[in-house]
């Protein structure tokens, strides 16, 4: 963490006296040495990456992307177009928003794979950008219209396609599990989220007393306006405090469905050491204001 810290501070500065300009430069001396430090059968990887690499994509990112985002997203105020077409404009614009996440998810691999080596032999990524598009597409709808019942299918349908479209030298990974499997946790997780949140609102109904008001009196519709939200809120909290042991379910189910050859690869976490951890990276970026963030970086790796 030390030696990190050192990396840290020294890019911290010269990204505040480039005003931000040194950033490309800072992600590769750190991935660089975290690469470098990371050992497997006797021999350590090694990263082969530039910043003029990074800044050219993210300069072609934001011509072919951010240009056009942009334009939609604030053509309509510019233009004092109609709420039709202002509407329109804006869902145009989220649409792109929502195809740049499965392109950016390809490149990032893609490249970070074809500049990532161990003994020599480079680990590449094969997978056409327009295959995970439409699977991306069509499991972000079938979630969406399943109320996030779909997600653990695919979940697993984007790790096995990016995982099965990975190699190393010539070898491929290969990925055998099933979303049916992740399906039952998700589902215990999303159930209770659901009844928390209906307990909640329940409760704010009756402490309202709205079955004894008219639902269009204005105090009584902001009562149960309120209840709704309430209920959503914590419900969503809860949700989220019930994400970090899915998240090692999942995790772990991944890695242990991964294999390379005859090898299989196995993630030995169980839920309480993750909570530990997380909680402790937590106290430890609050009591020192984020300068913990080499420290919790090697704990995490």
């Amino acid at each position: 963490g030390g030696t990190l810290f050192g990396i840290h501070l020294v890019n911290t500065l010269l990204t505040l006296v480039t005003l931000g300009f040194y950033y490309y430069w800072a992600k590769v001396r750190v991935r660089a040495y975290l690469f470098g430090q990371t050992e497997f059968a006797g021999d350590r990887f090694s990263y082969h990456g530039s910043a003029r690499e990074l800044l050219n994509g993210t300069l072609k990112a934001s011509l072919v992307f951010g240009v056009p985002y942009f334009l939609l997203k604030n053509a309509g105020n510019f233009l004092e177009a109609n709420m039709g077409i202002q509407i329109a404009l804006q869902v145009a614009a989220s649409l792109l928003l929502i195809l740049f996440i499965p392109v950016a998810i390809t490149g990032a691999r893609r490249y970070r794979l074809s500049r990532t080596a161990w003994r020599g032999i480079r680990f590449s990524f094969r997978g056409k950008t327009l295959d995970f598009i439409k699977l991306w597409f069509t499991g972000y709808f079938l979630t969406a219209v399943t109320l996030g019942l779909y997600y653990p299918y695919f979940s697993t349908k984007k790790h096995a396609f990016l995982t099965a479209h990975s190699y190393f030298g010539s070898e491929p990974f290969k990925f055998s599990g099933d979303g049916v499997v992740l399906s039952r946790p998700f589902l215990r997780m999303y159930l209770l989220a659901v009844a928390v949140a209906g307990i909640v609102g329940l409760g704010l109904y009756s402490f309202v007393d709205l079955p004894g008001q008219n639902i269009e009196d204005p105090e009584a519709m902001g009562s149960f306006v309120f209840g709704a939200i309430a209920s959503l809120m914590i419900g969503a909290l809860v949700f989220r405090l019930l994400w970090l042991p899915y998240s090692v379910i999942e995790q772990r189910f991944f890695w242990e469905q991964t294999s390379i050859g005859s090898a299989r690869f196995r993630l030995p976490i169980t839920i309480w050491p993750y909570l530990k951890l997380k909680l402790g990276n937590l106290l430890f970026m609050l009591c020192t204001l984020g300068l913990a963030w080499p420290w919790i970086t090697i704990r995490n790796i």
